[in-house]
């Protein structure tokens, strides 16, 4: 195959380059799509060891209705491989009240009959403080996209300080929908960015999974290419991205070099531009940028392997009125200040999917936020870690007497599966680039570089939402500009 030319190569097999790469094959494209690892899914990629079934970390996906992974499935005819899931998430939001209690979330309807007065009364929220708290969340979940897009420029906590929102109020949709999603402090993410998601929870709800993990979406993603007569080569990690006169002519690899018109990565925009093509073929103010964006921050963790059922809710997070993250609370934590209170977020894979744990077993994923350096040490993590233990044995007094096995994950685990470290405090990112003010919103990226047939794919650039959402909606963004290009 060496030597072999394509239309189009994408370079890693995460949720965008996957979905992009089956796209374009299945609209005739030929296309070679090229995986570093054995499988598809990057940051979700799915593993099984021992009877047990997880991804790297905590993997929790929104929104449920009306998704893109259905979309981008059913355009590939591959919807039967995937089996999604939406478990009950009743009970899964774990609120520290007043007294220091851990009080699960009351069922409530997800349609427009639901009573917020319960969800105040979890929250503690004063009778006097609710018609505030109740206009402000309407405001959010009824804005236009066109109203949402005025927001860019300033930072989702300067948006919630335009309101009087009693404290556990903001706790909740800070601490725990905001961290979860966006793994980046409130008052740096864009407000735009945090807007869309939260529109989509409340309106579409969150909690999406896929039976085998949620990586084997990608896996299905990237099957889709050979059987529209691509190619799909895994354990091929690209060396070079070949450049002449300000155009790529294709890609470098251990196996030997392939040709093509377009390039599409899915390895991040940095390393993309700082490694695989290299500074020298950038203009040095694009270098500049590129090298000035900001990764989300790490999600480390640990994995509880039980011998016995211990927890029944699928998923959720557990979260105080005082747990949500600020910039300034994170640089303190990652200088050995580690805060009283942190949210965990949670996930029982075994709860919505039986075969991923042993008969009468049960596997636990616990994670955290942490610093996105791919070379942190054992040490630098272990504060991280203990503090993770800490949260779920008081809320969960059952779960360490059940431990067959405790695996801790560092963000360093997760950058040797996904994108390589090329710049300090880089690589081992939960979610790519931050969505902050000033690389959120209408100010993300640009898909195309500058070079020409160069694009960039997944978290980073081209989609909207969080997570593995984001990257299939770029995946789906990125195919329609690949597909202008070759009509230029």
């Amino acid at each position: 195959m060496a030597n072999e030319s394509f239309d189009v190569i994408v370079v890693g097999a995460g949720f965008g380059g996957a979905s992009c790469a089956g796209l374009l094959a299945k609209r005739g494209r030929k296309v070679l799509l090229l995986e570093k690892n054995a499988k598809a899914g990057g940051k979700a990629m799915a593993f099984s060891k021992d009877g047990f079934t997880y991804t790297p970390w905590v993997v929790i996906t929104a929104p449920i209705m009306d998704n893109v992974f259905a979309r981008v499935l059913k355009e590939l005819d591959v919807e039967d491989r995937v089996e999604l899931v939406t478990p009950d998430p009743t009970g899964g939001a774990i609120f520290r009240n007043t007294r220091g209690d851990y009080v699960p979330m009351p069922p409530i309807a997800t349609d427009s009959s639901a009573d917020p007065n319960i969800i105040f009364d979890w929250l503690e929220v004063p009778a006097e403080q609710r018609a505030a708290a109740m206009m402000a969340l309407a405001e959010i979940t009824f804005m236009s996209p066109e109203q949402i897009d005025e927001y860019d420029d300033i930072s989702f906590a300067q948006f919630l300080a335009r309101y009087d929102l009693p404290k556990p109020v903001y706790g909740y949709l800070v601490g725990s929908i905001h961290d979860a999603c966006f793994v980046c402090p409130a008052d740096a993410v864009a407000a735009s960015e945090a807007l869309r998601v939260l529109q989509m929870i409340f309106l579409r709800s969150g909690g999406l999974f896929a039976k085998g993990g949620i990586g084997r979406v990608a896996e299905a993603y990237a099957a889709a290419v050979e059987e529209n007569g691509g190619r799909y080569v895994r354990k091929a990690r690209v060396e070079k991205i070949l450049v002449e006169n300000r155009a790529v002519t294709g890609v470098v690899t251990a196996e030997g070099t392939f040709h093509a018109r377009v390039v599409v990565s899915n390895a991040g925009i940095q390393p993309t531009v700082l490694k695989l093509v290299g500074e020298e073929h950038f203009d040095s103010s694009y270098v500049a940028y590129v090298k000035a964006l900001v990764p989300s921050c790490g999600l480390p963790g640990a994995r509880y392997f039980l011998d016995r059922k211990v927890i029944r809710q699928p998923f959720g997070t557990i979260f105080s009125t005082d747990s949500y993250w600020t910039v300034e609370k994170f640089k303190r934590a990652a200088a050995g200040e580690m805060p009283d209170d942190i949210a965990v977020l949670y996930e029982v894979p075994s709860n919505y999917d039986a075969a991923a744990a042993p008969a009468g077993k049960q596997i636990v994923l616990a994670s955290v936020w942490g610093p996105a350096d791919g070379l942190a040490t054992d040490e630098v993590m272990a504060p991280w870690w203990r503090k993770c233990d800490e949260v779920m044995f008081r809320v969960f007094p059952d779960l360490p007497k059940h431990i067959e096995r405790k695996e801790y994950y560092s963000v360093r685990d997760v950058s040797r599966l996904t994108r390589d470290r090329v710049l300090p405090n880089q690589g081992g990112e939960c979610i790519g680039l931050g969505q902050l003010v000033g690389q959120g919103g209408r100010k993300k990226p640009s898909v195309q570089a500058p070079i020409r047939g160069l694009f960039f794919v997944g978290c980073d650039a081209g989609g909207y939402g969080v997570g593995t959402q984001q990257a299939t909606e770029s995946g789906m963004n990125v195919a329609g500009a690949v597909q202008d290009f070759w009509g230029q």
